[in-house]
């Protein structure tokens, strides 16, 4: 096993943060102590005002420190849930500057990456964020090579999309720190399904449950997802996982229920969600960014999906808030 120095992790918690992000990240590095017996991870909660920091579901956790008092750790997770544009946390962003600076590993986790890009500290890396939120932090931040990924890794930047990849984002820290074999200890502790290095596996790019399909169906859905903005053409989407047109309609059918055209529809109506109430990007300019052919086209089919239209919707929200 890799040598088992002592590693301190910080993570910076935003108002209605998901709990079930911070509780899996804390069941690995747990786990991790567990089977080495030894405390080679510590960990600390900072928050913006230094005061107890509620959670999406209402359960609220205690910092531990004060931001003024905070040291520098070996790595920092900022993590942010819903509406991370409209989070005002300066504090927060500071303090993980000084950090950077200070060669520390700084991450984002679920839509943590927003309050990193917003403060430049991803700009030149490639991160992710929450797919809901996906199309919005691409439109905001170009300088950051955004990817539609579960987890990424790139040098001093280590970002996921929230949810069980914070799991196996967090199962692969524990793989580079200790090895292989602790990683995989930890998988099964935790039942899940048999860890494999991302390397030598692809993936999986697709947040709805698509792992319960078919190999052939998620390549399939794993390329719309990717390929949302361009140009769609089923026949050309079969023959890139070896099917004919034919088959790969009939397998949709079968295991979605819908037609590859229909779930690109769905995915670019999802996107355009993100932008309209995310962003104040133009509306001709959220069309073309997922996809649509023009914005009428881009306002017929968001008002068949969710029964309004974009600009109905965007203002609607923007009075919420």
């Amino acid at each position: 096993m890799p040598n088992k120095q002592s590693r301190h992790i910080t993570f910076c918690l935003c108002p209605g943060f998901p709990l079930f992000c911070i509780a899996s990240a804390l069941e690995v590095l747990r786990h991790a102590n567990r089977f080495v017996e030894e405390p080679v991870y510590s960990w600390s909660f900072l928050c913006e005002d230094n005061k107890p920091i509620q959670s999406n579901n209402g359960l609220f956790l205690v910092p531990d420190t004060k931001i003024k008092n905070a040291k520098t750790p070996d790595m920092a997770f900022v993590i942010a849930g819903f509406n991370p544009s409209e989070l005002e946390v300066p504090n927060l962003q500071d303090w993980l500057c000084k950090q950077a600076s200070a060669g520390c590993s700084i991450g984002g986790i679920s839509n943590g990456a927003f309050l990193l890009a917003r403060a430049k500290l991803l700009d030149g890396y490639a991160a992710t964020v929450h797919w809901e939120d996906f199309s919005a932090f691409c439109a905001l931040y170009p300088r950051v090579r955004s990817q539609y990924q579960r987890f990424l890794f790139d040098r001093n930047r280590v970002t996921c999309s929230g949810g069980t990849s914070t799991l196996d984002m967090f199962i692969e820290i524990v793989r580079n720190d200790l090895g292989a074999d602790l990683a995989i200890s930890i998988s099964r502790q935790m039942l899940l399904q048999e860890y494999s290095h991302p390397t030598t596996v692809e993936q999986k790019s697709i947040f709805d449950g698509s792992h319960h399909f078919s190999l052939r169906v998620q390549r399939a859905l794993s390329l719309i997802d990717s390929n949302t903005e361009k140009r769609f053409n089923v026949s050309e989407l079969a023959a890139q996982i070896g099917l004919t047109r034919r088959q790969l309609l009939r397998l949709f059918r079968r295991e979605t229920g819908k037609t590859p055209t229909a779930i690109l529809i769905q995915r670019r109506l999802e996107r355009a969600l993100s932008l309209v109430l995310h962003s104040h990007l133009p509306l001709a300019v959220i069309s073309s960014a997922v996809g649509f052919s023009s914005q009428s086209h881009l306002t017929s089919s968001y008002k068949k999906y969710y029964g309004t239209t974009p600009g109905e919707h965007r203002r609607n929200h923007q009075m919420r808030i």
